[in-house]
């Protein structure tokens, strides 16, 4: 599986992000390659948020039309912020001072170990940081 993140999301969504066509082409080819995908409600709060200032609010609804097709399909796993995975990353949070991670990015270094993926599909160096694989980055 590949944990997808936001910046994934927004890239593969929105065709004037600068990395929509690197995004377009890596999802390509994991589907090709029939790799499911796994992402979080947080970081899907996030997309739909960033997708409704930035492009408005149908194209925020469209998105999650997208986003609960794969879901029905089970081309995508949505994983739900529990108590105890808001423990776990507050406590990263806390004792990550020396970096600027966003309270979302610490609930996705939980559930990634959790699930146990080990790449990431986005554009934010915080992943490299915890020693995840982030992709599309290495693209060329």
């Amino acid at each position: 599986m590949v944990f997808v993140d936001t910046g994934g999301w927004i890239a593969m969504a929105v065709k004037r992000d600068r990395y929509h066509k690197r995004a377009a082409t890596y999802y390509r080819k994991l589907s090709k390659a029939k790799v499911r995908l796994v992402t979080s409600n947080y970081v899907l709060a996030e997309t739909y948020t960033r997708i409704r200032y930035d492009d408005g609010h149908a194209k925020a609804l469209k998105f999650n039309a997208l986003i609960q097709e794969a879901i029905k399909a089970g081309r995508l796993n949505l994983e739900w912020v529990s108590p105890a995975i808001h423990k776990d990353a507050w406590g990263i949070f806390e004792n990550y001072a020396d970096q600027d991670f966003s309270f979302v990015d610490c609930t996705s270094f939980v559930i990634v170990k959790r699930v146990d993926v080990k790449e990431v599909f986005g554009f934010d160096d915080h992943f490299k940081t915890m020693g995840l694989i982030l992709k599309p980055a290495n693209i060329r």
